[in-house]
């Protein structure tokens, strides 16, 4: 059965005098069912990535803190049902605190756990935030690169491979017998989950090699987003690069701009 629900966005805000935040969590409840649920980010990490100044010891206290807190409110909530609408009310008014809670918000739900954690990926893990995304916005900062220096003419979208397997690219050279002589394609491998790098970068490899096999492969550079050099998906982000060089591809970092224009002006 559809019902409503209401779910507020839980945030992380350690200086008040910023008025920044980060979002940890989402609680939700659904009166017409009794549901009254949360999910809350435990890792220090991406914490450490907003507030690189913050001691991770205040963040785990108050995080302990603010969980015990929530457990209980929601415990009371469920043993009473006629109640969860005044707890989830008090529970994300506005108040001084470290965890604070976004303006509420109504959802159409059928699922509350599954809505639950859509929302969480959403707000919390950045879902929307897909490789392919990133590599869209990677392509529209390299389009205004090539235009700042005449090269916006010389490459265009295109697709390759075969009739059975054709996979776009953004940036091809296509001679006048329509025969793709290079190709430059911006991959996104900084991704914070290993299997998400492996995944992504395994992806390029296959079809990679598939036109090793099936045609002549066109000069292959790709500008990769890479992770920091001790971030944990490291060994992951080198076991694509290398399996990319082996499928015949140039790799660089993205931010090599230089090596990014020798290899579009090369003739």
């Amino acid at each position: 059965m559809t019902t409503a629900a209401r779910y507020a966005i839980i945030r992380f805000l350690p200086y008040a005098q910023t008025e920044e935040f980060a979002n940890v969590g989402v609680v939700l409840h659904a009166s017409a069912t009794g549901a009254f649920i949360f999910r809350l980010n435990p890792k220090w990490r991406r914490i450490g990535a907003f507030f690189d100044t913050l001691d991770r010891q205040v963040f785990n206290a108050a995080r302990k803190d603010f969980e015990v807190e929530i457990l209980r409110i929601t415990a009371l909530a469920e043993a009473t049902p006629a109640w969860g609408g005044r707890a989830f009310d008090e529970l994300v008014r506005p108040r001084e605190s470290l965890f604070r809670f976004s303006p509420v918000r109504a959802v159409m739900t059928d699922d509350v756990e599954a809505t639950l954690d859509a929302l969480y990926e959403r707000y919390v893990e950045h879902m929307f935030a897909t490789a392919e995304y990133q590599e869209v916005l990677l392509d529209r900062a390299l389009r205004g690169v090539f235009r700042h220096e005449g090269l916006a003419g010389r490459y265009r979208k295109t697709t390759l491979g075969t009739d059975a397997v054709r996979f776009p690219v953004p940036f091809a050279e296509v001679g006048a017998d329509g025969i793709v002589r290079r190709v430059i394609k911006p991959l996104h491998l900084a991704q914070g989950d290993p299997i998400r790098v492996l995944d992504h970068g395994n992806q390029w490899i296959g079809r990679l090699r598939h036109l090793q096999r099936q045609l002549a492969l066109p000069a292959v550079l790709l500008p990769v987003q890479q992770p920091e050099a001790h971030a944990d998906n490291v060994g992951a982000f080198e076991e694509v690069r290398q399996g990319l060089i082996e499928a015949g591809a140039q790799v660089v970092p993205v931010t090599d701009q230089r090596a990014i224009l020798d290899f579009a002006r090369a003739a």
